[in-house]
């Protein structure tokens, strides 16, 4: 089992600006900063609607899209999925730009400060999902700080979290984004 792209970044919408941002993302359609590079890869969903889902079990809300994109919502942090596998944002250029353009503007549109990069799965760096959940729903500084503690210190570079060994490849570490770049 591979490990696909996550990110999760800090928001203090509730659900009524959760379904007006699902309203506006209907209404702007494909012309949504974000969705330009995710739909140059796949045009035949250029007009999938967005749909808002309330998960009053979890606690979370959800909100899907063209291109495959999930947004799962708790009281305090945007969890971004995409079916990307964790291998092409961490070793490809054109993945991680397009990854992090779309990370850029979900941040901006959201008020975040920062972005985190972790896989989805099979990493410690992964177990932050747990603490979007009901039982949990912390905030993103406590994940920040969970990482630094279980994790150490965040990368330097994207890059610096794909390990090679000679028949194999790990996942090290995570990043925190602050678009210094951009």
């Amino acid at each position: 089992m591979g490990m696909d792209f996550t990110a999760y970044m800090s928001h203090n919408f509730d659900s009524a600006k959760l379904l007006n941002l699902c309203e506006e993302l209907n209404e702007n359609g494909s012309r949504h900063a974000f969705l330009s590079e995710f739909i140059n890869l796949n045009a035949s969903n250029e007009n999938q609607k967005w749909s808002f889902e309330p998960d009053y079990i979890a606690g979370t809300s959800i909100i899907n899209g063209p291109c495959e994109i999930t947004l799962t919502f708790s009281e305090h942090v945007c969890y971004f999925h995409h079916y990307i596998r964790w291998i092409s944002f961490l070793t490809h250029q054109e993945t991680q730009q397009a990854l992090r353009g779309v990370c850029f503007d979900l941040m901006r549109i959201l008020n975040a400060d920062f972005v985190i990069y972790v896989p989805d799965n099979a990493t410690i760096e992964s177990e932050i999902m747990d603490f979007l959940w009901e039982d949990e729903n912390r905030d993103i500084e406590y994940i920040r700080n969970w990482l630094k503690v279980k994790c150490g210190e965040p990368k330097e570079k994207i890059r610096d979290i794909f390990k090679q060994y000679e028949f194999y490849w790990e996942s090290e570490g995570y990043f925190v984004d602050l678009f210094s770049d951009f």
